[in-house]
C-alpha cells in the first residue's frame, strides 16, 4: 500500500474548496502556503475550515500547494487571536498582557522548534506580525486593507508613546490592539482589533476600514503572529476508538468531510473488523492478534503523550493544566510498501497550555492559573475545577516589614461564599484602600479565625510602594468592603499527570459497553483499595491481582476485555493479555493519579520540584517503557494456538476442581 505520507503529497483540494495564499507576496511563488476556504459557505461552518480553538489563537486548515494547485503537504494555520481571552478569568486578565502573549508565542515557536521541527515551516511569522489580512469570498483573494489617501497599508501598532498620546491603551501593558497607518504618524485614524477594545475620537470602526474592500472574511484581522505546522487530522479518541476495531468519521467542516488523500480515506472507509492493510493482523484468523496488537499500539500512544507532554514542560518549566484527549492529535508516517501504515502513528501535542504565572513578587512558590475558561472536566481533578471568587470583607490587622525590605499584612477576611481552601492555597485580594488598588496575595489560616465566615490571613512577602504602604497602614483597624477575592489553588504539573491518567482510561478501559466516566471511577475505587491494602510488605500489582481473586466484579468492570470493541469474554481476554502484565498495567495508570495514597507518584496537585517540575512524569515514562518493551513480545505469538490451549487447561482444571 502507499505511504500515508506519499497519498498526502498528491492529494488534490476537495470538490468545492480552493487554496488561497497568505500572503501577497506568494502568490507567484513556486511553492505556497494557504488557506483552504469552501467557495459555498458550510450551512454550520462557513468558508474557513477551522480546526481547532486555543486560548490565544484559532487554528485553520491550510495546505502547501504548487504552481499548477497541486496540493504538496496539507498544514495547519496557527493564528494569534485574543477573542477567547473574554472567557478567562478575572486574576488570568490581570496577569496577561499583549507583551506577555508575543512571548509566550515565540516561546512555544522555540519549543516546535526542539520537539517537533520536522512538522514546522518557518516563515517568519512566528516572531514578527504580518500585516492585517482578509479573505475576498467573491474572488477568493487575500486584502490586505490600505488606506485610501495615502494607499499605504494598516498595520498593528505597537507605538507605545503614539497609542497614549491619543488616549489609547498601551500595546505592551494592557490587551487590547489597534490598527493604523504608519506612513500618516500622528494622523493616523486607529481601529479596535480586539473586543471591548476603548475607542475615541481618534478612532474608526473595522467596519468603515473595510469599506473599500466589498465582502470579506477575517483571516488575521489583528495582525497576529502565526505559526504553520504539518497537519494531524486524526482526534486522539477517534484513534483510540479505530484501534478498538471502531471506525474514524474523518476531517469534519460543519457537514462536510474534508477528503485528505488515498491514506486517510482508507482509515475513514475501512471496515473496523477487517482495517485493510493498516495492521499485522489480517482478517478472521487475526482475531486474537488484533486485540493485543491494539494494547500495544494504545501504550505506544500513550508513551508519545507522556514524553510530548513531559518535553513541553522541560522546555517551558510551567504546567499546562488543561490537557484532554482533545490536546493530541495523530499524524501518520510513512511507512515502506507492505508494512502496517497505524505502526507508524505518532500522538502530538497540539496546545501549548493554559496555564498563566502569577505576577507575585518576591514569592518562592510559583502559582499558576487556568486561562481556559472554568468549566468542570473529566480530565480534570476536581480540586482544580472552578475557583472560588466573589466580595468580602477585610480588616487589616497590621502591617509588618520584613528581612528583604517587602511587606507583610496580616488581617481577617470575612465572606458569605464557601471556601475551602488547601494548605497551599492562596486568596488573591484586590484591596480598594482610598487612593487606589493594591493586588495582594494572602495564605489562610482557618484555625486562627474567630467566628464562621471569617478567615485569617497573612500575604506574601511583596514590594509595595510607599504610597501604598501609607494607605494600607492607615486603613488598619478598618473594614474594607466590597473587596474583590479569588482562591488560587497550589497546581502544578501532578494536575498534567491526573490528565494523562484519565488519558490511560480512555485508552485502555472504555469500550461499547462502559464510558469514560464509569471507567474512571472504577480505577479511582480501586486506587482507593489498594491504598486501603497497603502494609509496606506487598507490591502494588500483587494488591491488585488479590482483590480481582476476592471480587470478580473487578475482572468484569476493568479486566483487559475492555481493549477491544468485538466481543472477548473476561477469560478469552486473559488468555490474550498474561494477567500479570495486566496487573502491572492497572498499577501504572494508578500510580498517576496523585493523592490516592502511598502508591501515587505525587502527594497532591502541587506536589513538583521548582525548577524540575516535568520530573512529575518519569515515573509513568519508565512503567509505559517496560509495557511497551512486554507487549512487543507478544506480538508474534500464535494466538490461536495459544487461545485453544488455555482453552483446553481451563476445561480440564475446572473438572478437577469438582470432582475434588
Amino acid at each position: 500500500m502507499p505511504s500515508a505520507e506519499g497519498e498526502q503529497g498528491r492529494a488534490e483540494l476537495p470538490e468545492g474548496y480552493v487554496a488561497v495564499s497568505v500572503s501577497p507576496e506568494q502568490e507567484t511563488a513556486p511553492l505556497r502556503i494557504c488557506v483552504v476556504a469552501r467557495r459555498e459557505p458550510d450551512p454550520v461552518a462557513g468558508h474557513l475550515v477551522v480546526l481547532r480553538d486555543a486560548i490565544d489563537a484559532q487554528v485553520l486548515l491550510g495546505c502547501i500547494a504548487d504552481a499548477a494547485g497541486h496540493v504538496q503537504h496539507w498544514v495547519e494555520l496557527w493564528i494569534q487571536s485574543l477573542d477567547q481571552l473574554v472567557n478567562t478569568v478575572a486574576a488570568c486578565r490581570e496577569a496577561l498582557s499583549n507583551q506577555v502573549l508575543d512571548d509566550r508565542w515565540r516561546k512555544h515557536f522555540d519549543a516546535i522548534q526542539q520537539l517537533d521541527q520536522a512538522g514546522l515551516v518557518r516563515t517568519g511569522w512566528e516572531e514578527t506580525h504580518p500585516l492585517p489580512s482578509f479573505l475576498d469570498i467573491h474572488n477568493f483573494q487575500l486584502v490586505q486593507p490600505v488606506e485610501p489617501t495615502s494607499s499605504s497599508p494598516w498595520t498593528l501598532c505597537q507605538d507605545e508613546a503614539l497609542l497614549t498620546g491619543k488616549g489609547l491603551p498601551p500595546y505592551a501593558t494592557s490587551l487590547h490592539r489597534y490598527l493604523y497607518v504608519p506612513g500618516l504618524g500622528d494622523h493616523s485614524p486607529f481601529v479596535p482589533a480586539t473586543p471591548d477594545a476603548p475607542t475615541n475620537d481618534h478612532t474608526r470602526s473595522m467596519a468603515e476600514m473595510l469599506r473599500e474592500h466589498g465582502e470579506f472574511v477575517p483571516l488575521n484581522p489583528g495582525g497576529g503572529l502565526m505559526l504553520v505546522r504539518r497537519l494531524s487530522p486524526i482526534d486522539y479518541e477517534a484513534y483510540i476508538d479505530l484501534l478498538s476495531g471502531g471506525s474514524w468519521d474523518g476531517l469534519l467542516h460543519g457537514r462536510t468531510v474534508v477528503s485528505l488523500g488515498a491514506a486517510y480515506q482508507e482509515l475513514k472507509d475501512a471496515d473496523p473488523s477487517l482495517p485493510v492493510a493498516g495492521r499485522l493482523f489480517l482478517g478472521e484468523h487475526g482475531r486474537w492478534g488484533r486485540m493485543v496488537e491494539g494494547f500495544h499500539l494504545k501504550l505506544h500512544l500513550l508513551a508519545d503523550a507522556v514524553a510530548s507532554v513531559r518535553a513541553m514542560v522541560a522546555h517551558h518549566q510551567r504546567p499546562l493544566l488543561n490537557l484532554s484527549a482533545q490536546s493530541f492529535q495523530i499524524r501518520l508516517g510513512e511507512p515502506g510498501r507492505g508494512l502496517p501504515f497505524l505502526w507508524t502513528a505518532g500522538a502530538t501535542l497540539m496546545d501549548p497550555g493554559d496555564a498563566i504565572a502569577l505576577p507575585i513578587v518576591a514569592s518562592d512558590v510559583q502559582y499558576y492559573l487556568r486561562a481556559g475558561g472554568v468549566a468542570m472536566s473529566v480530565y480534570r481533578p476536581q480540586h482544580a475545577g472552578a475557583p472560588v471568587r466573589g466580595a468580602g470583607t477585610v480588616r487589616i490587622r497590621q502591617v509588618l516589614p520584613d528581612s528583604a525590605n517587602r511587606t507583610i499584612l496580616e488581617g481577617t477576611f470575612v465572606t458569605q461564599e464557601r471556601i475551602e481552601a488547601a494548605h497551599m492555597d492562596l486568596l488573591w485580594l484586590r484591596l480598594n484602600p482610598g487612593h487606589g488598588r493594591v493586588d495582594l496575595y494572602a495564605y489562610l489560616e482557618p484555625d486562627s479565625a474567630l467566628a464562621s465566615g471569617e478567615w485569617r490571613f497573612r500575604t506574601v512577602g511583596q514590594r509595595l510602594s510607599d504610597t501604598d504602604q501609607t494607605a494600607l497602614r492607615a486603613a488598619e483597624g478598618v473594614p474594607i468592603h466590597n473587596t474583590r477575592f479569588e482562591v488560587v489553588p497550589l497546581l502544578s504539573t501532578p494536575c498534567d499527570l491526573y490528565s494523562l491518567g484519565v488519558l490511560a482510561v480512555r485508552a485502555l478501559l472504555v469500550d461499547t459497553s462502559t464510558t469514560l466516566p464509569v471507567a474512571l471511577d472504577e480505577v479511582l475505587s480501586l486506587a482507593r483499595q489498594v491504598a486501603v491494602e497497603h502494609d509496606g510488605s506487598t507490591d502494588l500489582p500483587t494488591r491488585i491481582h488479590n482483590l480481582f481473586d476476592a471480587d470478580d466484579r473487578w475482572v468484569k468492570s476493568l479486566g483487559p476485555q475492555r481493549l477491544t470493541h468485538e466481543e472477548v469474554t473476561p477469560d478469552e481476554a486473559f488468555d490474550l493479555v498474561p494477567p500479570a502484565l495486566w496487573w502491572d498495567t492497572l498499577a501504572a495508570i494508578v500510580r498517576m493519579f496523585p493523592g490516592m495514597g502511598p502508591d501515587s507518584t505525587c502527594r497532591d496537585y502541587g506536589d513538583a520540584s521548582p525548577g524540575a517540575i516535568h520530573r512529575v512524569f518519569d515515573g509513568a515514562t519508565r512503567d509505559l517503557d517496560a509495557l511497551l518493551l512486554r507487549t512487543r513480545s507478544l506480538i508474534v505469538i500464535d494466538w490461536r494456538f495459544n487461545r485453544e490451549i488455555h482453552a483446553m487447561l481451563r476445561k480440564h482444571l475446572t473438572g478437577l476442581a469438582g470432582a475434588g
